[in-house]
């Protein structure tokens, strides 16, 4: 049933969880509440949930990071959805592929493009960022297009902060640091680690991100200029 159209039901909510599929429920379960103390009815929310789990499940897959953020963004009469991690990216040229059912390549794209009414989505080395929106309202349409953001969309600011973050993962993972009990990056990495069947190639990916990111980062300070604040 619909609430009264008077009522300004509206409100935002970010959580941050791990990379991991026993979280999807849970941020299911957190989305739907959230779009029926608005202005959706029971068939839409689980719509928008099971887009919105598709985009995790993509970061938990493809993403190759240890944290998930979620935004839910709630207005009268619709609703914006972000999905973000700090992965290692992806080329966004594959959003353009053909929806193949024989081999179930790019079903959960085609399922969240079908789902909602926009979807944009921009990914560069830094990670990835999956904006949804839905409109209560709205009649969804087969095979909305995507948006394609092509430049970065990070601040320098942030690639530095990154790299210094993969510097302690990379310091821990060699024994070179102790992990801190209060910090939950630290925490979240060594747990990893020691689960690691391959710890090697761990070490080898947190030591090609840093140089990914820092040969990004020399690139966006060329274009910037010297002496461009963060």
């Amino acid at each position: 049933m619909r609430r009264h159209p008077a009522r300004d039901e509206s409100g935002f909510l970010e959580l941050l969880l791990p990379a991991a599929p026993g979280n999807v429920a849970l941020a299911r379960t957190v989305l739907r509440a959230l779009a029926l103390h608005g202005d959706f009815d029971e068939q839409q929310a689980t719509e928008m949930a099971v887009a919105m789990s598709e985009a995790y499940t993509n970061v938990i897959q493809h993403a190759g990071t240890t944290w998930v953020t979620l935004r839910f963004a709630l207005e009268p009469g619709g609703m914006t959805i972000e999905v973000e991690d700090d992965g290692r990216g992806f080329d966004t040229a594959i959003l353009d592929l053909y929806y193949d059912p024989a081999n179930d390549r790019g079903r959960g794209m085609h399922l969240i493009r079908s789902l909602m009414d926009t979807v944009e989505c921009q990914s560069s080395p830094m990670g990835t960022l999956v904006r949804m929106t839905r409109s209560s309202n709205s009649r969804v349409q087969e095979g909305m297009p995507w948006k394609v953001a092509a430049r970065p969309f990070r601040s320098i600011g942030h690639i530095r902060r990154a790299i210094d973050r993969y510097q302690r993962d990379l310091a821990l993972m060699l024994g070179k640091a102790e992990p801190l009990a209060a910090d939950l990056d630290d925490l979240a990495i060594m747990e990893r680690y020691h689960a690691a069947d391959d710890k090697e190639t761990l070490v080898s990916d947190r030591k090609l991100r840093i140089k990914t990111l820092q040969a990004t980062l020399e690139i966006l300070r060329e274009d910037l200029g010297e002496g461009h604040p963060d």
